[in-house]
């Protein structure tokens, strides 16, 4: 299992790779490419990843009472537990993050001219912003998850 400073650093790093998702969307949004797309795909991959993974794993619960009818089924995931406005602003973010990656296939769908390089940086700029927009898509549900885990946890030691 993982350790309540663990999964509460993941998803630090979590909000982390959501943040920096965004502030590059932001840029890109206004005509700026910070970073090239490799540094920020591979970083916000780094940020983001563990923490969601960790997230998931975090939120099974064990079966109690009336058992599946799977005998094999000894823990089931659970959505997460969080307060409304919690799960309110993740919904929020989630729906901007995945607007920024819609968008940016719209422009990816259309082929630059032979020889134009503004629109080559313009197709780059949208691969980047689509590929941002998912891992920050992601990033906010695994914020979600790793924050949920923690609360439920702090919940449970205050009972038991």
């Amino acid at each position: 299992m993982i350790s309540r400073r663990m999964l509460l650093l993941l998803d630090v790093m979590c909000v982390a790779g959501v943040g920096w998702a965004g502030v590059l969307i932001g840029a890109l949004l206004g005509g700026i490419r910070l970073v090239p797309t490799a540094v920020a795909v591979v970083v916000a991959l780094v940020l983001v990843l563990p923490g969601f993974i960790a997230g998931v794993v975090t939120n099974r619960r064990i079966v109690r009472g009336r058992q599946p009818q799977s005998g094999w089924v000894r823990s089931v995931w659970a959505p997460p537990d969080l307060p409304r406005w919690g799960l309110v602003l993740t919904g929020l973010a989630f729906f901007a993050f995945w607007f920024a990656g819609l968008s940016a296939i719209a422009g990816m769908s259309e082929q630059p001219p032979a020889g134009d390089s503004a629109a080559g940086r313009r197709q780059v700029d949208h691969q980047q912003r689509f590929a941002l927009g998912v891992l920050g898509g992601i990033g906010t549900g695994g914020t979600a998850l790793a924050a949920a885990s923690l609360a439920r946890g702090r919940r449970t030691a205050r009972t038991g």
